[in-house]
């Protein structure tokens, strides 16, 4: 087993039983009365599914700080962040929003010696999450996106089994939209629902072609790899062993690629019922954990309607990060292999 195999923590994958039901009382509607952020239990740890070497696409950024977050924190370098809004009405809504941009887009401080040599990141503005792909949802940009650094064996290995044959794929290991939501286009529930559902179900069909796919197995120490690029392997340092937060550090995914949304607790967002509209699109629930906001250093919910001042000219109207959040984890479907076996349940895992 490669040695740094150990250290790839991606989300989850789910169990043959389903999680136990919740206990306690059902959640409250949004509003005054919606579920409120609570502790983390104390063996808890906060999930941060995303890996330094992840080719990360994000949807629906609005002020974008949660890639600033990603990019600054994490020290992910392959990221790609879009707004639905144009590059004048983002700014013009979300006063933070130009500053997070620019330092999204710098280039990595050459005295960091834990920072990535170089950043590939890019924003786009004026992106459908309905339409990834298309002209009017990133286009070429997207379906492009960033080369995967390929592992290669050396020249004198040779393999116990034959190499499976290649898989093209898309070129995005991860894509993440939080908070979805269409905006106030009605005061009636059920319109509303409908609308963000029908939103949901064209994003989660648009992310299918552009997801990775695993890298064939290898059988060669971790060690002994080379990379089309010449360079040796990634070997993490043993005193990165121990992190804050259940981040995956530098590994290098070895699953298939993964789609995550993020939605709060709570109707009318439970109303949703995100799961079987993912199933729509060919995807199954890997797991789903609760949203760690902290864990994402100066981030903020952004509204649809932009940013809102108070009489003090503070920020004003209620504050997402107040609020109990969720994260899903979806992935491709495998194919059924033989016919006629009796279908396993989906059920997800859901760590509290």
């Amino acid at each position: 087993m490669p040695r740094n195999t150990k250290r790839i923590r991606e989300a989850p994958r789910a169990r043959g039983k389903p999680a136990p039901p919740r206990k306690g009382p059902a959640p409250k509607p949004q509003g005054s009365n919606a579920p409120k952020k609570g502790p983390l239990q104390a063996n808890q740890r906060p999930i941060v599914p995303f890996l330094r070497k992840d080719r990360i696409l994000l949807i629906g950024e609005g002020d974008f700080s949660f890639a600033r977050a990603l990019a600054t924190q994490y020290k992910c370098p392959n990221i790609c962040a879009t707004s639905y809004d144009s590059k004048e009405t983002l700014f013009s809504k979300y006063p933070q929003a130009e500053e997070n941009v620019e330092t999204v887009l710098s280039k990595p401080d050459p005295s960091d010696s834990d920072s990535e040599k170089e950043s590939q990141s890019k924003v786009l503005f004026s992106v459908d999450a309905r339409k990834l792909g298309t002209q009017t949802g990133g286009g070429k940009e997207l379906v492009r996106g960033f080369d995967r650094r390929e592992r290669r064996r050396p020249a004198w290995f040779t393999p116990s089994t034959p190499d499976p044959p290649y898989q093209s794929a898309g070129a995005w290991d991860v894509i993440c939209f939080n908070f979805p939501h269409v905006g106030g286009l009605s005061t009636d529930v059920n319109r509303q629902v409908r609308a963000n559902q029908e939103l949901l179900v064209a994003f989660f069909k648009a992310c299918v072609p552009l997801l990775s796919k695993p890298p064939p197995l290898v059988d060669a120490d971790e060690g002994e790899y080379e990379y089309e690029d010449g360079e040796g392997s990634d070997v993490e340092d043993e005193d990165e062993e121990e992190n804050d937060d259940a981040t995956t550090g530098k590994g290098v995914r070895t699953g298939p690629g993964q789609i995550l949304v993020t939605l709060f607790e709570g109707e009318p967002y439970t109303l949703w019922n995100i799961k079987d509209l993912a199933r729509h699109a060919g995807l199954v629930v890997v797991t789903s954990f609760k949203f760690p906001w902290s864990s994402y250093e100066g981030y903020s919910h952004a509204r649809t309607v932009g940013h809102i001042e108070n009489k003090d000219g503070e920020r004003g109207g209620w504050k997402g990060e107040d609020r109990e959040a969720r994260m899903y984890v979806f992935e491709v479907k495998p194919k059924e292999k033989k016919k006629g076996k009796k279908r396993s349940r989906e059920d997800s895992s859901d760590s509290e």
